[in-house]
C-alpha cells in the first residue's frame, strides 16, 4: 500500500484503512485504522512489514530480551538442564551452542523467528548493518484493541532480503516456542517447533482495528549508537506508570525476617532455598546468593543475622574450598555436586559461581576490615581463589564457562559468564594491593569487549542455558567495569561501562504489560516495568537483576552526571518490592497455594512459553529475588541528594518534595502514600568527591521513620 495516500481500500478484503503519517527524528510515526464493512467468516489479522533489501546473514539482528546478532548459535535439541560439552580438541573453536530456541539459522539460505509482544522486554524488532553502518527498527505497541501484538522476523537469503513485520494479533503462523513437556517422547526441554497456539480474530460490520508504528532508520552510527537508540526511542508509544506499593524497607524486613526463619542452616551457613531435600536449594555459590545472601545482614544488622553472616562465610573457606583454591559449585548435607547435571564429577564448576562469590566476598572482607573486625582467617582462602583465576587466565587468556576444578582444565568455552571476575580482582587488588591482580582484571576486561560486547552480545552466565545471550551477563559485565573504573580512574573504562549499559537496558521491560483480567498479576495491580528477562531461553521476566541491585547505574550517574542511569535504576529498584510476599498479602501461586511471608518467585509471566495459561501468573517457591532486595535495600538509598548537580531521586515507594536548598543542607517533605509504615534510606552526596561512595555506604545513609499516610518535614546535611 502507499502509505502516502490517506485511505487504502483492499479488495480481496471486507474492509478498508485510513492511515495518518507523522514525521519523527529519524523516522515516521503511522497510524492505521481498519473498518469493516462487512462480517469476516474466517480468523484473520493485519500486519505491516519493513523490508531491507542487499540483506547479508552479518547483519545485527535485534528483538530485545529475546535476540540478540539473530540468536544466530548452534542450536541442539538438548532436554533441560542442557549441558553440552564439545569435543576436548575444540572447546574454544566451536560456535556458541543454544537449546532449541527462536533463532535466526547460520547456514540455511530461509529462516524466521515469530514472537507475540510480552515475549521481549520492548515491542520492537530492528536490525544494524555493520557494513553500512546504519541501524533500523519497527516499534509497535503491545496491546491493541485488547489483542497481543506480534513481531517476525524472515529471512531470505535466497533474494537477499530481510522483512519485520508488526501483525495484530500477533499469530505465530505454524510454530511457537515453548519449554515444558513435549510430545515427541524427548521430554522436558525448550523446543521452538511446537504447533502454534495462535489463531487470528474474527471481526463484526462497524468494528475498527488500529495498528501503530513507528519506523526509525539512522546512518553513520556504531553499533553502540545503535543500542543508545534503541534504548531513547523503545518508548515513544508506552511508557510505565509511576505507583507506590510496598515500601523497600518494608520489603526487606520481610525477607530478611523469613531468612533467620528459614534459611540458616544447622552448618550454620544462609542456604539459597528452603526445601533443603533438594541440594540446589542448600548451599549454591554466587548466582542465586550463596556467599551473597549475607552481606546485607553484615552492613544493616547488628546482632544475630550479622553473626550469621560472619558464620556462613566462615563455612564457606573451611569448608566448600578446593585445596587449589576454587569454591565448590554445589553442596548439601556433606555431599559436593557438580554444575555440569548428574553424570559428571563433582570438580565441574561454572566459573561464574565463583566470580560472584569473589566479589561480594571481597566487599565483606572491606566492611570486616574497614569495621575493626578480624580478617586474618580469611585472608589466606581469599587470596588462594584470587589466584586460581590468575592461574586460569594465565593459562588459557580467559575464563571459559565450566572448568573442572581439579585439573584446572577449561571444559567449555565460548562464554562471557565469568565476567564479574573483573570487577572482583580490581576489588581484590586495592584490599590486597596486588598489582597482578589489577593486570589481570584489566586483561580480562579488554578480553571481554573485544569478543563479546564489541558484538552486541553477553551470555552464559546462567548454569543451564548453554551459550544463549542473558541480562545476568550484561549487567554483571557492567558492574565488572564500573568497578575497574573506580578503582583505577581509567576512562576506557567508563566508556565501556556505559555501552554495557545500553545492553544491559535493553534486558529491562520498558512498559506495563496488560495481563489477562483473570490473572493473579491483573488482580494485584502488578507493574511489570523495571523487570528484567532471565535469557533468550527462559523466557519470564523477573524481579530485579540475578542477582544483584544495580547500584552500578548510580555509581554511572555520579561519574558522568547523566541523570538518565538515575531513571533506570528507579526502573529496577522501585518495581522489586511488589512482588513480595507478605503477611499481610500473600501471593497466590499457580500451584494454588499461597507464597509464605518473606517469599519471591522469580516468575513475572508475560510470555507464554510455558503455556498461554500461565501468563500473569506466579509459581511458588523461595528463589533468588529475594537477594537482590535484600541488596538493593543495603546498597540503593530511598532518597538520594547530590549536592554538587542539586539532583534529588526518590527511589522507595514515597514522594518528597524539596522545600530549601541550602549550601550545605536541603529541606524535604516526605509523604509515605503506601498502607505501611516504614523506614526511608536517605543519602547524601557530592559527586565531586569521587572516594565518597565506593562500597559499604550503608552506614553513611540516614534513616527516618514515616508511618503509613504521614507526611514528615526533615533536613538533610551534606
Amino acid at each position: 500500500m502507499n502509505l502516502e495516500n490517506s485511505q487504502h481500500t483492499f479488495s480481496r478484503y471486507p474492509c478498508s484503512a485510513s492511515i495518518t503519517t507523522h514525521t519523527l527524528p529519524h523516522g515516521q510515526r503511522l497510524d492505521i485504522t481498519l473498518s469493516f464493512h462487512e462480517d469476516t467468516t474466517v480468523p484473520m489479522n493485519f500486519s505491516l512489514s519493513m523490508e531491507a533489501g542487499q540483506w547479508e546473514k552479518g547483519n545485527y539482528v535485534l528483538m530485545p530480551g529475546a535476540v540478540y546478532n539473530g540468536n544466530r548459535f548452534t542450536s541442539l535439541p538438548l532436554p533441560y538442564p542442557p549441558y553440552y560439552e564439545p569435543p576436548y580438541n575444540s572447546h574454544f573453536a566451536d560456535a556458541e551452542v543454544i537449546t532449541s530456541i527462536p533463532h535466526l539459522d547460520i547456514e540455511k539460505m530461509q529462516s524466521q523467528i515469530s514472537l507475540l509482544s510480552g515475549d521481549m522486554t520492548s515491542p520492537l524488532c530492528g536490525f544494524y548493518d555493520f557494513n553500512d553502518q546504519s541501524g533500523s527498527i519497527l516499534l509497535g505497541k503491545h496491546q491493541s484493541d485488547n489483542f497481543y501484538t506480534g513481531f517476525t522476523v524472515n529471512e531470505n537469503q535466497i533474494d537477499y532480503q530481510a522483512t519485520f513485520t508488526l501483525s495484530v494479533p500477533g499469530v505465530r503462523e505454524a510454530e511457537q516456542y515453548f519449554f515444558g513437556d513435549q510430545n515427541d517422547g524427548l521430554g522436558f526441554r525448550p523446543d521452538v517447533t511446537a504447533p502454534s497456539q495462535d489463531t487470528g480474530a474474527f471481526f463484526k460490520q462497524g468494528d475498527l482495528l488500529t495498528l501503530t508504528a513507528c519506523i526509525y532508520h539512522w546512518q553513520q552510527i556504531t553499533l553502540h549508537d545503535f543500542f543508545q537508540q534503541v534504548n531513547s526511542t523503545k518508548t515513544t508509544l508506552e511508557t510505565s506508570k509511576n505507583f507506590y506499593s510496598v515500601p523497600l524497607y518494608k520489603a526487606y524486613t520481610s525477607i530478611k525476617e523469613k531468612y533467620q526463619r528459614e534459611n540458616f542452616t544447622e552448618e550454620g551457613y544462609y542456604s539459597v532455598g528452603t526445601d533443603w531435600n533438594i541440594p540446589q536449594q542448600c548451599w549454591q555459590a554466587g548466582w542465586i546468593g550463596g556467599g551473597m545472601n549475607n552481606y546485607p545482614f553484615l552492613l544493616e544488622d547488628n546482632s544475630e543475622a550479622r553473626q550469621r553472616a560472619i558464620s556462613t562465610l566462615r563455612f564457606i573457606f573451611s569448608r566448600l574450598q578446593h585445596s587449589n583454591g576454587w569454591v565448590y559449585g554445589m553442596y548439601a548435607h556433606g555431599k559436593f555436586y557438580s554444575d555440569g547435571g548428574d553424570s559428571k564429577s563433582d570438580s565441574i564448576l561454572l566459573v561464574r559461581k565463583n566470580a560472584d562469590l569473589l566479589y561480594f566476598v571481597m566487599k565483606q572482607l572491606l566492611w570486616l576490615s574497614e569495621n575493626h573486625h578480624s580478617t586474618i582467617e580469611f585472608e589466606q582462602p581469599v587470596k588462594a581463589l584470587c589466584d586460581a583465576f590468575v592461574r586460569l587466565f594465565r593459562k588459557y587468556g580467559q575464563l571459559g564457562q565450566f572448568i573442572d576444578m581439579a585439573t584446572e582444565e577449561i571444559v567449555i568455552g565460548n562464554s562471557a559468564g565469568a565476567c564479574m571476575a573483573v570487577g572482583a580482582l580490581a576489588l581484590a587488588s586495592e584490599y590486597f594491593q596486588s598489582a597482578e591482580y589489577l593486570d589481570v582484571a584489566e586483561q580480562l576486561g579488554e578480553y571481554y569487549y573485544n569478543n563479546y560486547l564489541e558484538k552486541g552480545m553477553l551470555n552464559g552466565c546462567p548454569g543451564e542455558i548453554c551459550q544463549a545471550p542473558d541480562s545476568e551477563a550484561a549487567f554483571a559485565m557492567l558492574e565488572s567495569y564500573v568497578q575497574l573504573y573506580e578503582t583505577t580512574r581509567k576512562s576506557i573504562w567508563l566508556s565501556y561501562a556505559e555501552y554495557t549499559s545500553e545492553i544491559a537496558m535493553t534486558w529491562v521491560m520498558s512498559y506495563d504489560f496488560v495481563f489477562p483480567a483473570h490473572s493473579t498479576a491483573a488482580k494485584r495491580g502488578v507493574h511489570s516495568s523495571g523487570t528484567v528477562f532471565a535469557n533468550a531461553q527462559n523466557k519470564h521476566s523477573a524481579p530485579g537483576i540475578c542477582t544483584l541491585s544495580g547500584n552500578s547505574l548510580l555509581k554511572l550517574f555520579r561519574f558522568t552526571g547523566n541523570a538518565k542511569y538515575l531513571q533506570d535504576l528507579h526502573a529496577i529498584a522501585h518495581s522489586l518490592p511488589q512482588y513480595v510476599s507478605l503477611a499481610e498479602d500473600l501471593e497466590f501461586t499457580l500451584e494454588k497455594k499461597y507464597l509464605p511471608p518473606g517469599y519471591m518467585n522469580e516468575r513475572v509471566q508475560t510470555s507464554d512459553w510455558e503455556g498461554k495459561e500461565t501468563v500473569g501468573e506466579f509459581l511458588y517457591g523461595s528463589n533468588w529475588p529475594e537477594v537482590s532486595m535484600l541488596l538493593t535495600f543495603v546498597e540503593v538509598p530511598g532518597v538520594y541528594v547530590d549536592f554538587t548537580s542539586r539532583t534529588v531521586q526518590v527511589f522507595d515507594h514515597v514522594e518528597c518534595y524539596v522545600t530549601q536548598w541550602d549550601q550545605d543542607s536541603i529541606h524535604l517533605e516526605l509523604y509515605n502514600p503506601t498502607a505501611y509504615s516504614t523506614m526511608v534510606t536517605l543519602l547524601a552526596d557530592e559527586c565531586t568527591y569521587a572516594r565518597r561512595l565506593t562500597h559499604n555506604y550503608f552506614a553513611q545513609m540516614k534513616t527516618v521513620n514515616i508511618s503509613a499516610g504521614e507526611h514528615k518535614q526533615i533536613e538533610l546535611k551534606k
